[in-house]
């Protein structure tokens, strides 16, 4: 049978023992989301075996859930009790609800992001030549090879334009990873193709910064052994003026270590935040732009590393799930640094506020 699915952006590399101690974060219900077809609903697609395909991805933005449901094609935007405050999908299916839709049809939904003033920037996907579809993707799904273009909609759901990669609209993306919105209101957006990263900001419907992380060489040297260093995560300052790169360095099909690197989008200043010798632990996110959140998964606990800008640990703290049966799990953090998860369980989707 297929197994529930814990997803963490990262593949947990195996571990050892863990003599520290922790305090842990305890689960709330922030929400549920019924399975259905009606709105305020989603559908799961769920066989005799389990989850037949991930279709749904949830984020919470200033106390909001915004879910992506590709079965139905439709994006919707309600409170923690369920009243739907907008729906962006076919407005003849939805016509005589006497519901806040906005009209626009959908190919497949990606990542997506929120900016304080409510603006919505959702990855609208052509045809899929993928082999799993997935919503929100975290960092290590399965890849995503069909062209798109960012959609952006004002709170109300009224389209303002479409980005491609270098503007409005020009080249369309290929392989979004994540969106993020910075304090000044501009969009980053991380993509990959295999080991190469790039890393776009855009003010408006101008991108003003791009950067190709694959001209760029990391390698280390150790007496008569190279390590060949490879981008495995990239996570942006709330600033959008830099960046912190995970860089896994291999001795052959061996991984040695990872640096955490402070990289500015322009210019110099160049630095190394991090280096972890034993890589239980693989970068999470940056909290406040002051705090860097590592984590690994062990014996069904997901544990969490903290540490400051200088590399310092502050703290550590852990997440044991409830062992309750359900098809696929994923942690994600809203715009405050408050770590959530979401569960496909076979009547809906559970969101857990973790304090």
């Amino acid at each position: 049978m297929k197994q529930a699915v814990i997803v963490v952006m990262i593949i947990a590399t195996q571990t050892g023992c863990l003599f520290w101690r922790s305090t842990a974060l305890h689960p709330k219900r922030f929400a549920f989301i019924p399975a259905g077809t009606k709105p305020g609903t989603v559908a799961i697609n769920i066989d005799e075996y389990g989850l037949d395909e991930l279709t749904i991805g949830v984020g919470v933005y200033d106390d909001m859930i915004y879910v992506a449901d590709n079965s139905q094609r439709r994006f919707q935007v309600m409170k923690p009790d369920g009243d739907i405050k907008l729906i962006i999908g076919s407005a003849k299916e939805l016509a005589g609800k006497n519901l806040p839709v906005a009209n626009f049809n959908f190919g497949t939904i990606g990542a997506f992001t929120a900016g304080e003033d409510g603006s919505i920037y959702i990855q609208n996907r052509f045809a899929t030549i993928r082999d799993n579809q997935n919503p929100d993707r975290g960092s290590n799904d399965s890849i995503d090879y069909s062209p798109s273009y960012i959609v952006v909609f004002d709170r109300r759901g009224a389209l303002q334009y479409t980005l491609g990669q270098k503007g409005t609209p020009e080249t369309p993306f290929y392989h979004i990873e994540r969106l993020w919105v910075d304090a000044k209101g501009r969009l980053i957006v991380s993509s990959r193709s295999g080991d190469s990263w790039n890393l776009f900001r855009f003010n408006g419907k101008a991108r003003d910064i791009f950067v190709n992380y694959g001209t760029i060489e990391f390698r280390d040297r150790n007496e008569d052994e190279v390590y060949e260093g490879r981008i495995d995560n990239i996570r942006p300052f709330s600033d959008g003026d830099k960046v912190i790169l995970s860089v896994s360095y291999y001795h052959g099909t061996r991984l040695k270590y990872i640096k955490l690197i402070e990289y500015p989008l322009e210019g110099s200043g160049t630095r190394i935040v991090r280096q972890i010798p034993d890589p239980q632990y693989v970068l999470f996110d940056i909290i406040d732009d002051k705090y860097i959140y590592l984590w690994n998964v062990a014996d069904g606990n997901v544990r969490f590393e903290i540490c400051s800008l200088n590399g310092n640990i502050l703290n550590n703290t852990h997440i044991r799930f409830n062992g309750k049966p359900n098809y696929y799990t994923k942690i994600f953090r809203d715009e405050e640094g408050t770590l959530y998860s979401f569960h496909i369980v076979r009547f809906g989707v559970e969101i857990i506020k973790w304090e």
